[in-house]
This record gives C-alpha cells, structure tokens and sequence, in this order.
C-alpha cells in the first residue's frame, strides 16, 4: 500500500512537471533543412539554450525510436512548446513526395495552436522553398536574417520575449482553491466576573457524594458548585485568573452562572479587546470558542474526546440485545442525495451477540485568526470505540490504514459532510435533531482567490483510476463539489 501511495504521488509530480514545464525549461523544436544549414542550427541551439530553454533537434537531442522519421518529428512537435522555423535556401526532403518533412511540421504546430516564430535568410531559394515561403508570409511576422551571427542573437530576442508573454500569463492567472477552513461568527461582546464559591463547603459536598476530588481546577469547584443548587448548565464557559467568562449574560439572574459570581463585578467586554490584550488573553478566546463549539456538537451527538482532542461522532441507538446500532445520515450534496455512515458496528467474530468495536467518523479542529477574521479548521480523522465507549488504544494501525486507503476524494467528501451537518441555518432542515446554538456560527468552505493555477490533471493524477472517472464531468473538468 506504502508502495503504491508512494507511485501515485511521483505520477502526480510528473503531470505537474510536464504541465508547468513551459514555465521552467520550454521545449523548443527547431525546423529546418539540416545538411545545408549547420552553422544555423547550432547558432539556433545555443539561441535556445541562452533563454534556458530545451533545443529541439533531431541530431542533437532526439534519441533513437522504432517509428519512422516522419512520425518521430512530428510527435515531437506535438510535444513542444515553441516551434521555430528557419527558411534556408532548399526545400528539403519529402517524405510523401509532397510536402517536405519541414512543411509538414509547421502545418503540425498550427493544428495544434502551439506558438510559432518564423527566422528568415537571404540565401537563394528553390522553387518549392519561394513557394513555403509565400504560404508563411502572411500567417506570421518574420525576422530575416543574414548569417548564423545575426540568426542567433534575433532568435534569442524573440524566444525571451514569447517566454516572458506566456509566464506573465500563466503567473497572472489564478483560480479558487478552497480550504479545510470556515469563516465562524460569535457575539462581539463576552461577559466577565469574579468567580464567589465557598471551596470549603464544595470538598464536603463532594466527600458526602463520595465523590472527592482529585488535584481539583478551579473550574471543577465552580461546576460542583452549580451541582450543589441543583443547576444543569452547558459547560461552554471558562475560569481564568479566578474569573468566569462566556458569551452568557452574567448581569441575568435567569442565568445559572450568576449563582457563583460576585455579580457585582460583572461587566461587558468587546471581544476584539478581550483577545487583543496579550498572547494568553488570545489563547483563553480560543478555549472559549472552542468549549462553545463542545457545547454546540454536543446536541448533534457529537462528543469531544480530550486525550485524542477529536470530536466524535456516537452512537445514537440500541437494539433489543442492547447493542449499539451503526449510525447514518442522510444529507444532501449538491443536487444529489447520500447516506453517511458516521458509526460503523463491528460485530464480535466468535459471538455474533456481542459488539466487538465501533469505527466513528472523527475530526480535529483550530480556531485561527487571519486579517481580524475568525476561522475554525476542520481534519476528519478516525476513532475507534469500544462498547462502553472508552477508546480503543490498539486500533492505531487500523486508523492508520483507513487514512493510506482515502484518497483526496474520500477526505474532501468527508469534509463536506461535516461541514454540512454543522451549519445552522443553510443545513437545519435536513437534520431533524439539529436545533440552533446561540454562540458560534459556521459559514461557508473558505475560498481563496490568489491561488496559481494548477492543472486538474495534477489533482486527478492523486486518485485511483475509478476515482479519476467519477471526478470528471461530461467536459473532462474536475469537480469536487459534485462528488
């Protein structure tokens, strides 16, 4: 499998190579008679290797082939990105008895619309040459030449100034890429307050539960605190410097954290002010966004493990035997409609009864701040679960193999999903457990407009051959979005 990833990867480099090639070392093929005229092909060679392009040539670069002469040559146009023709005094062989083999490449270059410069001499031509010539007149600009001297130094003119055309193009050129990033909203304002619990009352509290603390944050008194008035509230809330902090109304007495506050030192802060403060200011916004996104998957079924630090999705469903059931869902993409399967049962193979380990569609997340724009990061990822739900540690090698089998296809569709499931308003209406949170909102998939183009064989070139089929459409085009 390393192998095969591995080759698939060096075939991607190869397609980028040969697609960009013109824009590093342009292959440059030289046409003209050869015998009458070294002086000027040499003089065109090194003309071609001034410009760091590669000359071309039948008796300097081409190698050895078992196909006709005819048919190498051409080919070998086909392949270029230059073709230069140089007018000498004969006409040179026909290969068919008609057209010379020279014709014959030019007329090859113009079918296949590959940029064409035409050098001219002055030496006295054939009939069949003043005839050729009448026919590239008007097609094309001309430089005529006397020598080998001049012919050098006007070619290594006009292929530098066509080189530096068709890099400009392709440099100014850009296309959409689309990112693992999603632009996130959030109230502009948070609210602070000094954190007012007896810690002494909250250990016996605990201790009379029988559930003494271990090495206890203060975090973990405010919430036992809360235990203690019998109030359930979402942890999308934080304690630093002895103070809570939320998107939550903390000057509301409606709100149960106003139970465990000085509410007299609430107060209402930008949140702009908040992060910008200092490093570990920034750092406490992003766990606070990240605890109100906790809270928002939570709903969703989602949960977040911390030693992995993946969200992941759960089994929602028990059968009679009291086993878990796989889960699914459906959703739409694009026009089309899928089915998901985001908890995959596996079945224990010496008892049919029993669940052996769950395979559960996973995802990493970061928030990140770029031009005063907030960002979430989506990673699908992979977890395996036993039946009570604890981790199943050795099922690395099992995650890994998943990961070397996806290709850009499955990872990208992943994506989409999660995506997709995560969107309050565009996406509520195709999940019925879905119901809005207040705090954080995910927009679109991130699109950058700046990116250089990069042929979609580059891209294709990455997937396995079936793969390859279902992404292009009925114009040979790579679409992601209609996976």
């Amino acid at each position: 499998m390393g192998r095969s990833i591995s080759n698939q990867k060096w075939r991607a480099v190869n397609i980028l190579n040969y697609s960009i090639m013109f824009i590093t070392q342009p292959k440059i093929f030289i046409s003209s008679t050869i015998l009458d005229m070294p002086n000027e092909r040499t003089a065109a060679y090194r003309a071609v290797n001034k410009v760091g392009g590669f000359p071309v040539m039948s008796e300097k670069t081409m190698e050895a082939q078992s196909t006709s002469s005819l048919t190498a040559c051409l080919s070998k146009v086909m392949e270029s990105d230059i073709y230069v023709l140089i007018l000498g005094g004969r006409y040179g062989w026909q290969p068919e008895g008609k057209e010379s083999i020279t014709e014959l490449e030019y007329q090859t270059a113009r079918s296949k619309n590959i940029p064409v410069l035409v050098v001219n001499t002055t030496y006295p031509k054939e009939p069949l040459q003043k005839e050729f010539e009448r026919h590239v007149e008007p097609e094309y600009f001309r430089k005529t030449v006397n020598d080998a001297f001049e012919l050098e130094a006007e070619l290594e003119k006009a292929l530098k100034a066509e080189i530096d055309k068709k890099q400009n193009e392709y440099f100014n050129r850009t296309e959409p890429v689309y990112s693992n990033l999603v632009q996130i909203q959030f109230p502009s304002h948070l609210y602070i307050a000094d954190l007012d619990i007896d810690k002494k009352a909250v250990r016996q509290y605990n201790k009379d539960r029988r559930r003494p603390f271990f090495r206890p944050s203060l975090h973990d008194y405010a919430v036992s605190a809360l235990y203690m008035q019998d109030i359930s509230f979402p942890h999308d809330w934080l304690v630093w410097d002895r103070k809570i902090i939320t998107f939550h109304n903390l000057q509301d007495d409606l709100v149960g954290l106003t139970k465990i506050i000085d509410k007299g030192t609430a107060e209402v802060l930008a949140c702009d002010e908040f992060y910008c403060t200092s490093a570990d200011h920034l750092s406490q916004f992003k766990y606070l966004l990240k605890k109100c996104l906790e809270a928002k998957l939570h709903k969703l079924k989602i949960k977040w493990f911390r030693d992995e630090k993946l969200f992941v999705f759960l089994p929602i469903q028990k059968d009679y035997l009291d086993r878990w059931q796989s889960r699914s869902i459906e959703w739409t993409k694009t026009s089309k409609s899928a089915t998901r399967t985001v908890v995959d049962i596996k079945y224990d193979l010496k008892d049919k009864n029993k669940v052996f380990n769950m395979r559960c569609l996973a995802f990493r997340t970061g928030f990140e701040i770029f031009e005063e724009e907030w960002y979430l990061s989506i990673k699908p990822d992979w977890l395996f679960l036993w039946n009570n739900l604890r981790v199943c540690d050795y099922a690395f090698e099992n995650i890994q193999w998943l990961k070397r089998k996806e290709r850009n296809m499955h990872v990208f569709n992943h994506f989409n999903f999660i995506l997709r499931y995560l969107q309050p308003s565009q996406m509520e209406f195709l999940f019925a457990e879905y119901r809005d949170y207040p705090f954080i909102k995910l927009q679109q998939i991130e699109k950058f407009d700046f990116a250089p183009i990069v042929p979609d064989a580059v891209w294709n070139g990455l997937e396995a051959i079936g793969a390859q089929k279902k992404l292009k459409d009925a114009y040979g085009n790579v679409d992601l979005f209609g996976i």
